[in-house]
């Protein structure tokens, strides 16, 4: 009687170990969907963590409970930057933090042989009829600006429309709409972030660099946008000079 007792324990054991199986695999999903949601207050958590980094400042009342995949980047990039006499180096760890960050809607990032193309949608950039930057785009470019304020290389910011022309007082063209489109995050860099106006050109190719179709409205709407790209070389040539000037 006393080993079919025994056998009777053991054969009940297993659910004490299916019990920590469940537990885990919930612990598991519930882990997944917090990393793979991303939403303002994230960027919000990176961003004042990005801020006491460069500043030596702790932002009061807010914790993060989940430290997000890309902000071990962020912390290493910070906490080691990298020489600034080693150029190469430091583009390339900084060009794979933010290709490696989440991006609002809207935005792709992507490596390129000219550099790191950051491409931004038109109706995620801006409001609709004006030229104000949306916030949830607004804290990813905070973080860019962060990253790449100490970096030598050019920046080139090119705006990009549609093919359906436009005529108002205020655009002309297509040319004056894209400039602008290109200006405004330019200024934004140069003037809220500080950062270098030397390094930055803002381009106007109208519609006339398309990467989708125009004769629909979802190929029209991936047409206007402004991308942005962190050029591989550190330098630019200088434009040449008239000989007439001197």
């Amino acid at each position: 009687m006393k080993k079919k007792h025994e056998e009777h324990e053991n054969h009940e054991r297993w659910l004490v170990s299916y019990a920590d199986f469940i537990t885990l695999l919930f612990a598991f999903f519930v882990v997944m969907y917090a990393v793979s949601s991303v939403n303002e207050g994230k960027y919000k958590t990176l961003s004042e963590s990005l801020v006491s980094a460069f500043t030596n400042h702790k932002p009061i009342g807010h914790l993060s409970l989940i430290e997000l995949p890309f902000e071990k980047h962020v912390k290493e990039v910070v906490e080691e930057p990298p020489k600034v006499t080693d150029p190469i180096r430091a583009y390339l760890k900084i060009a794979n933090v933010i290709e490696t960050m989440p991006t609002p809607e809207g935005v792709v990032v992507k490596t390129t042989a000219r550099g790191l193309n950051i491409r931004i949608k038109e109706d995620a950039l801006f409001a609709s009829g004006s030229t104000h930057i949306q916030p949830a785009v607004k804290e990813f470019l905070d973080l860019v600006a962060g990253l790449v304020k100490d970096l030598p290389n050019h920046i080139s910011v090119e705006g990009h429309t549609d093919a359906r022309p436009i005529h108002t007082p205020t655009y002309p063209s297509n040319w004056e709409l894209a400039a602008s489109r290109a200006t405004t995050l330019v200024r934004y860099f140069t003037d809220v972030h500080g950062l270098d106006p030397q390094r930055f050109s803002a381009t106007s190719f109208a519609g006339y660099r398309p990467v989708a179709p125009n004769e629909t409205s979802e190929g029209r709407a991936a047409n206007r946008r402004v991308e942005i790209v962190v050029l591989r070389n550190t330098t630019i040539p200088e434009p040449s000079r008239n000989p007439l000037l001197g």
